[in-house]
């Protein structure tokens, strides 16, 4: 062979090595990236998850321990007659403690003790607020000793006390032994009353829980009877007022009577 000959045989030679050599090369950082790649797949179900904690820890501490959504305010709805300072004041909202940790419960019963509230309710409004909605009592009768007067719900309850009698709403003038279960009894019928014909009356009599009988104006009388069926008893003496008398008999609603008509 000649000596150019074995030049060329060297030089290919030569770089068929360096080509093995390069191919080597990338042949393992290849595989270095898949191991890596197999490691980090290895380790991201973890990283999430530890996120999520984390996140999570923020959250909880954001909610319960900080106070960036603490109490800060309240607000009242459905307060008509009873001062919102009132409610306020027997709410005791906890101002500053983070809003999910006040107890929403506690506060709505501090405020249903106020006598004039029948039902509160209390809701979160976020980020820092509370809200109190209140219901409140509707007089349908007034109990009167002659010298003050009881305002009286449809349950029965006494809620407020008056220097005068208020307009619209019946007087109950009961007597007897069994005064309690009487004025319940007048509460039943006064409550029954359509608005607009409850405060025709001027005053609900009675002597036991079975003798309920309305005054009107001009001394027309309606005789009630007990506080049974009051509902029906009410429609019928709707329709019957429709012609003029001096006494209308609902005691027996199927078979009203009326008397004193003027023909």
């Amino acid at each position: 062979m000649s000596q150019i000959d074995r030049g060329e045989v060297s030089d290919r030679g030569g770089g068929a090595g360096k080509e093995s050599d390069t191919a080597l090369a990338k042949a393992q950082q290849r595989f270095a990236r898949r191991q890596r790649l197999v490691r980090w797949r290895s380790w991201l179900p973890w990283a999430i998850g530890g996120g999520i904690v984390l996140v999570g820890g923020i959250a909880a501490w954001s909610f319960y321990f900080s106070s960036v959504l603490a109490v800060d305010g309240v607000q009242v709805n459905g307060a008509d007659t009873v001062p919102t300072a009132t409610i306020m004041s027997a709410a005791d909202a906890p101002i500053g403690t983070p809003l999910a940790k006040v107890d929403l419960n506690a506060i709505a019963d501090r405020v249903r003790t106020l006598p004039a509230v029948a039902d509160a309710q209390v809701t979160r409004a976020w980020p820092d607020q509370l809200v109190i909605v209140v219901t409140e009592r509707v007089p349908v009768v007034v109990v009167t000793d002659g010298s003050r007067f009881e305002l009286v719900d449809a349950t029965g309850v006494s809620f407020k006390t008056v220097p005068s009698r208020p307009e619209g709403l019946p007087e109950a003038l009961v007597v007897g032994s069994r005064r309690d279960v009487t004025i319940r009894s007048v509460v039943t019928v006064s409550a029954a009353l359509p608005t607009g014909l409850r405060s025709q009356v001027r005053s609900i009599s009675a002597a036991s829980p079975d003798s309920i009988a309305l005054n009107l104006p001009a001394g027309v009388k309606v005789v009630w009877g007990s506080s049974d069926d009051s509902a029906r008893k009410a429609e019928v003496l709707s329709v019957l007022m429709r012609r003029q008398a001096k006494v209308y008999d609902v005691s027996a609603p199927d078979l009203p009577v009326t008397k004193g008509e003027k023909k």
